[in-house]
């Protein structure tokens, strides 16, 4: 998605003559959005919204790499192909290949977004042979004194080859998910191996602690050097440091402009824990930030999600950017002061229900910048932090993200479904009239009483925990 500042809230008339579809390939659409209210912010607030969408652009490369070991290879060589060519760029082959490289794109990766499977051009092998040997090679990512032949020969199966890389995240409970998933969390381990080197820590660590333990292997890949098992961890000096540096840089800068104190300290913190690759520190930074609840601008950057990983242990590198929306932000806040009763009248068990619900803040957010894995394809609500202990002792913050929820929902208006599948014109029209408030209600309750309050979350931790979490991320 890309995104448009505007002044004031767009009206009727103005929303239908905005483009919100911008391009569509495959199974994809592009899509815009506004970003209302931008305008009314203050020099200050603007500054600190720029310094810290650059440090949610910095990390774009982590997350290819997190995917797959080998999208940045595939990346830069699509990108060197479609700035570099010397041939014909008006067949159909070449526009088969934009597609393919758009397609590279919007999923991070040479694997869908949603199904994870490897996805292949519409071209033959040869004529990515005839694109690779029509660019300049000072543009190719070659290693030194490797060939043009021998390049091809090393990126033509990683493209076309069903047998390489064929899932991203493989789940069959019946196949090593480590070993035959093309993620790049783990090098040369098996799941048997790297359950046992998880668990062997967690045991040695033994009980006291456990409800507080930090989120082990969260900021790392496992590699097995010779016989010996061993992390890297993400962070300045360690893995994709060169990144994290680039991070940390505008997070700096961020810092010196923070609307007060309690935002600079969690800056600060964040910082501190990429330099350091400590999860006590993450763990630290994400109770600063729940705590914050008095400034406007906010963000989210870090290893976060763990839908990547097989084992949902590690996490990918996602950022976003945002300000409050403070007017629709009191239908969030109506709903997080009234959590218990919904929490008392909820139909599950009453063993499930929380006798006292704390910590459930609410807020409608505006999105200004999205990076790593929440671009482009994005959530339409967060609750954050994931740690559980962190949730019951602190809180969370939940957040609907309404100027993207907004592009949605005006981006499928007229595309029949409505009349089609509508029982009447009266449903019509109020679908059109209430639809998209409706909407956000929904994601409004589902992420402050659902996620926020914590019903569902007792008692329910690994798999499970993952998949309630996964719903959240609704994309396009």
């Amino acid at each position: 998605m890309s995104f448009m500042p505007e002044k004031k809230q767009t009206g009727v008339a103005d929303a239908k003559m905005f483009k919100w579809i911008t391009e569509q390939f495959a199974d994809s659409k592009i899509l815009r959005y506004k970003v209302p209210g931008f305008e009314d912010l203050n020099l200050k607030q603007k500054e600190l919204i720029y310094y810290l969408s650059q440090a949610a652009l910095a990390g774009r490369d982590i997350t290819y790499d997190q995917n797959c070991k080998y999208n940045l290879l595939v990346r830069k060589t699509l990108e060197s192909i479609c700035t570099g060519y010397r041939g014909d760029r008006n067949s159909n082959d070449f526009k088969n290949f934009m597609v393919y490289l758009k397609r590279v794109w919007f999923s991070n990766g040479i694997h869908h977004h949603y199904s994870t499977d490897k996805f292949f051009p519409e071209f033959s092998k040869d004529y990515f042979a005839s694109l690779v040997r029509g660019t300049e090679p000072q543009s190719l990512p070659l290693k030194p004194k490797q060939t043009i032949d021998d390049f091809i020969s090393e990126v033509t199966p990683v493209i076309f080859d069903p047998a390489v890389a064929p899932k991203r995240v493989n789940q069959n409970p019946l196949a090593d998910m480590v070993a035959t998933s093309a993620s790049n969390f783990y090098e040369g381990v098996t799941q048997k191996e790297a359950e046992g080197f998880y668990g062997n820590i967690r045991k040695n660590a033994g009980k006291a602690g456990q409800d507080t333990m930090v989120a082990f292997g969260l900021n790392s890949k496992l590699v097995k050097d010779k016989d010996r098992i061993i992390e890297k961890t993400y962070r300045v000096g360690g893995l994709y440091s060169k990144a994290i540096e680039k991070i940390v840089y505008w997070l700096t800068k961020a810092a010196d402009v923070a609307e007060n104190p309690d935002q600079r300290a969690v800056i600060s913190k964040l910082i501190e824990y990429y330099r350091s690759g400590d999860l006590k520190t993450w763990d630290d930074y994400n109770i600063l930030w729940v705590k914050d609840q008095k400034s406007s601008v906010d963000f989210v950057n870090g290893f976060i999600e763990v839908y990547g990983d097989p084992l949902a242990k590690k996490g990918t590198w996602e950022a976003m950017t945002n300000f409050k929306n403070e007017e629709a932000t009191k239908r969030t806040e109506t709903l997080s002061r009234n959590a218990q009763y919904f929490e008392n009248n909820s139909p599950v068990d009453p063993k499930y229900r929380k006798k006292e619900v704390k910590g459930v803040t609410a807020k409608v957010i505006t999105a200004t910048q999205l990076g790593g894995d929440c671009d482009p394809t994005t959530p339409i609500g967060i609750n954050l932090p994931n740690a559980q202990w962190i949730r019951k002792e602190y809180g969370s913050k939940s957040v609907t993200i309404d100027n993207l929820t907004y592009a949605y929902d005006q981006a499928s208006q007229g595309n029949g479904f409505l009349e089609e599948f509508a029982a009447s014109q009266e449903e019509i029209d109020l679908a059109k009239k209430y639809g998209y408030l409706a909407g956000s209600l929904n994601t409004d309750l589902h992420e402050c009483l659902g996620h926020g309050s914590g019903q569902m979350m007792k008692g329910v931790t690994g798999e499970s925990l993952k998949n309630y979490h996964s719903c959240c991320k609704s994309r396009i």
